[in-house]
């Protein structure tokens, strides 16, 4: 037969009509019904664990138990804080590298990347013709002589000189090809 000690008499009246007010409190802070229940109940469990070490009167468990509750709530306040801390300076970090990325593309000029890199190619790959065609093509485009001049200089035909012209157009179209 179990004994029913007049402490635990007063826990469980204070459990029965103090329960929903104390849910309240902690929901009052915490705003969340969850979590306000769950600081409550373990509240309760904690006094419980500890009634026979308490150095309270045991005329004031009520107290007792708000003073858990309450604790409760301030270092689950603390913890959200430190969570929203923690994530405001992950934020402004993010938030830095998009402005620095913004920034950067801003000052990237694409046609400066790809005229500096078709320029490369195309001197790369005029330095690979053979000499008679590679000299053709600089009178041609960089002298802008005729074919007829250029045709006289070489000692060839007009259809030599557009034989060569072509010739290294075609190496050119190649070597473009993803710039074309």
């Amino acid at each position: 037969m179990t004994l029913v000690t007049q402490e635990d008499s007063d826990f469980t009246n204070i459990f029965r009509t103090s329960k929903n007010g104390f849910i309240q409190f902690a929901y009052s802070y915490l705003g969340n019904m969850q979590d306000a229940e769950d600081v409550v109940m373990e509240s309760y469990i904690q006094y419980w664990e500890n009634k026979d070490k308490a150095t309270f009167q045991t005329s004031n468990i009520k107290g007792y138990i708000f003073t858990i509750i309450r604790n409760r709530c301030i270092d689950i306040l603390e913890e959200r804080k430190y969570l929203l801390q923690k994530n405001d300076e992950l934020y402004k970090h993010i938030i830095g590298e998009i402005e620095l990325n913004i920034s950067s593309l801003k000052g990237c000029d694409p046609s400066e990347l790809f005229t500096s890199e078709i320029e490369n190619i195309v001197n790369d790959t005029i330095k690979t013709l053979p000499n008679r065609t590679r000299e053709i093509f600089y009178e041609r485009y960089l002298e802008q002589k005729s074919y007829k001049t250029i045709a006289e200089n070489f000692g060839i035909s007009v259809k030599g000189v557009e034989f060569h012209v072509t010739k290294s157009l075609n190496v050119l179209r190649k070597k473009l090809k993803d710039y074309l």
